[in-house]
């Protein structure tokens, strides 16, 4: 054992465990004693079920002992320790721990990042530092200050990208040798969504090393491709039919009424804030890239989060996770992480309809009630774009236009009242399916 006062020359090796659930335990220190009845008392505060609370005791134990806690503890060998037996878990005591100061954390990469890097590894080498030059532009690392694009994206375009630098790289030595023509010959052999994929890739990758001083002139900027808009559609009626008695559990009820009523987004409801819920004003402050977008309240949709909030109070009482919806692994996560995207896909699996389809069918519903898109923006807080292309899909012989005065803001003159016809029509809907 390192002596915990003593700095390190070299890293240590990492530690072998294997053996240590069979051998007898080192007689712990008090203070050890302590943390472990600490965090003993903190899983019956947060009402952990029984085999999870021995599960994550008995890991806590076995570290502590042999390792004591005069200094953290690595949380690589919480990890190990938990490969030991099967259905053992780590995942509580690294927060546990990293709460009490007593762990040194990993270093972690975004899982979109990791997947980017290894896209990148298959750029020819020669054209690799130009590939490099266009992911700092797009995270704000560029020569002048922009705004910073996710993981997500970068890597979307990265992997329509990529197969068309390895092919280019086998007969230039840089992207400054690249034509108008060697782009329209490389889309020519794509068709649909993946040619327009890879020419949004490429102009974001030409614009970046343009701005960068990498290339002198823009070979993308006066190539396009011919793109078909599908119209948004409505779901069968059949479909919905009891949609809200199907979802089991009170949290898959409120997340369906999010969607099916006020039109939020997955991403929205998994990152919602309950500081945003005002109970008493009948509101919910969503928050959005460019600004808040307040939500009001109708009364089934009132009455289904009072439902889950008393739940979940019974549930996990001294939960600290910040999340409006939460899981019995998020609740009690002293980091307060939202609920992965998998465990709100799965609501919807159960239900057999994805939740964008739902989400589309609410804002066609309301288009079909109204010609005016400034409407559908006060109301689910939407771009003017995206009102105008649901109003058109909704009358097709109708050009609807927003009056210029009209667009910019979505909130001037909104109150309860504006969508209150909206909000009784899609109840309406809703209690139909319910009562079929």
């Amino acid at each position: 054992m390192i002596n915990p006062h003593q700095l390190e020359l070299f890293p240590p090796p990492a530690r072998v465990w294997k053996r240590a659930r069979y051998i007898q335990l080192p007689t712990m220190t008090p203070e050890a004693e302590q943390l472990v009845a600490d965090f003993w008392q903190f899983t019956a505060d947060q009402h952990w079920t029984t085999p999870s609370r021995d599960i994550n005791v008995k890991v806590l134990r076995l570290l502590v002992a042999w390792l004591g806690i005069d200094a953290p503890l690595l949380e690589a060998d919480v990890r190990a320790v938990t490969r030991l037996g099967p259905n053992w878990s780590g995942r509580r005591v690294a927060a546990f721990l990293g709460q009490r100061g007593l762990l040194v954390p990993l270093e972690r990469t975004v899982p979109d990042q990791a997947a980017l890097e290894r896209l990148l590894q298959g750029v020819p080498d020669h054209l690799r530092d130009e590939a490099d030059a266009w992911v700092r532009v797009l995270r704000g690392e560029g020569r002048k200050p922009s705004l910073t694009m996710n993981w997500v994206t970068i890597r979307r375009y990265a992997h329509y990208k990529v197969p068309a630098l390895q092919q280019w790289g086998q007969w230039v030595s840089s992207l400054r040798e690249i034509t108008q023509k060697d782009i329209e010959d490389i889309l020519s052999s794509r068709t649909g969504e993946q040619a327009r994929s890879l020419h949004a890739s490429l102009r974001s990758l030409f614009r970046a090393l343009k701005r960068e001083r990498v290339i002198f002139r823009d070979p993308a900027r006066g190539v396009s491709v011919a793109s078909t808009v599908n119209a948004p559609r409505r779901i069968a009626s059949d479909r919905l039919v009891g949609l809200l008695d199907k979802a089991p559990t009170a949290t898959a009820k409120v997340v369906v009424a999010l969607v099916a009523i006020h039109a939020l987004g997955p991403q929205e409801i998994r990152h919602q804030l309950l500081t945003g819920l005002d109970r008493p004003a009948g509101r919910l402050v969503v928050r959005r890239r460019f600004g808040d977008h307040v939500v009001y309240l109708d009364e089934l949709t009132m009455k289904l989060l009072s439902d889950w909030l008393r739940a979940r109070a019974e549930r996990w009482p001294r939960s600290t996770n910040p999340r409006l919806i939460v899981t019995q692994v998020t609740a009690v996560d002293p980091n307060g992480p939202p609920v992965s995207k998998d465990g709100l896909r799965l609501v919807f699996r159960k239900l057999g309809i994805q939740p964008r389809r739902l989400r589309i069918d609410r804002l066609l519903d309301e288009a079909h009630e109204t010609a005016d898109p400034v409407h559908l923006m006060r109301v689910f807080g939407i771009s003017d774009t995206t009102a105008l292309k649901y109003v058109r899909a909704a009358h097709p012989p109708i050009r609807a236009r927003a009056h210029p005065s009209l667009i910019g803001s979505p909130e001037p003159g909104y109150s309860r009242d504006t969508h209150q016809r909206g909000n009784q029509l899609i109840l309406m809907r809703l209690r139909a399916w319910s009562a079929q």
